[in-house]
């Protein structure tokens, strides 16, 4: 049975997307229209209880959260080589960095795009800046941030780092930008690049007809 992706494209999904193109998984995708007025659905909520996208369904157990999806494949498929076994010391670093990106870089990007007040002590992020401090040395040059695997914590941050900066909340340090544009290069990330510019302008051609009627 294939797993199907829950997906809209020019969203977060993209980086599930490419992490099972990372996989070479078999998956079916599903579209869901987060513009409908009545999303999300009373049905869709039993498949991700936010009503977000991405979520996956596996042997008809569907789950969210884009770190979830992500740590469960790279599971999934230890062949790949996508996070260190469970009782690799590197482990814990993995967890940390594959978290960051929902933990800490969304809500401080997203608290400096919209320019409010946080309580850095109170906030688990601290603010913008501590958190691209903390991550930009991270980021290496060569190799990926365990060492020579590429692993699901450096797509989450890749990922993560190319949204943020194509929209203008996060600003294009250079070890970000090298970093995302290696990352980008991937064989995988191109195949996910195909598939969500084609279904962006199907999605688009939808978004005619509605209007039309």
């Amino acid at each position: 049975m294939h797993m199907k992706l829950f997906y809209c494209p020019r969203t977060r999904a993209f980086t599930s997307l490419w992490m099972l193109e990372e996989c070479g998984a078999h998956y079916d995708l599903a579209r869901v229209n987060i513009l409908d007025p009545e999303h999300p659905t009373p049905s869709y909520r039993t498949v991700n209880p936010m009503g977000k996208v991405a979520a996956l369904e596996d042997g008809g157990t569907p789950f969210g959260e884009t770190a979830a999806i992500l740590l469960y494949l790279a599971d999934k498929f230890p062949a790949k080589r996508l996070a260190p076994p469970p009782n690799d010391p590197r482990r814990g670093r993995y967890l940390q960095w594959t978290l960051f990106s929902p933990i800490v870089i969304e809500p401080a990007m997203v608290a400096k795009s919209q320019a409010n007040p946080v309580n850095t002590r109170a906030a688990g992020w601290g603010d913008y800046e501590r958190a691209m401090d903390a991550l930009e040395p991270h980021l290496p040059k060569d190799g990926w941030m365990l060492g020579p695997d590429f692993m699901a914590c450096d797509l989450n941050i890749a990922s993560t780092l190319r949204f943020g900066m194509q929209f203008g909340m996060i600003d294009k340090r250079p070890a970000f930008v090298a970093f995302a544009e290696r990352a980008g290069a991937r064989q995988a990330f191109q195949k996910a690049s195909e598939i969500e510019s084609r279904e962006h302008a199907a999605f688009e051609a939808d978004k005619a007809k509605w209007v039309a009627q």
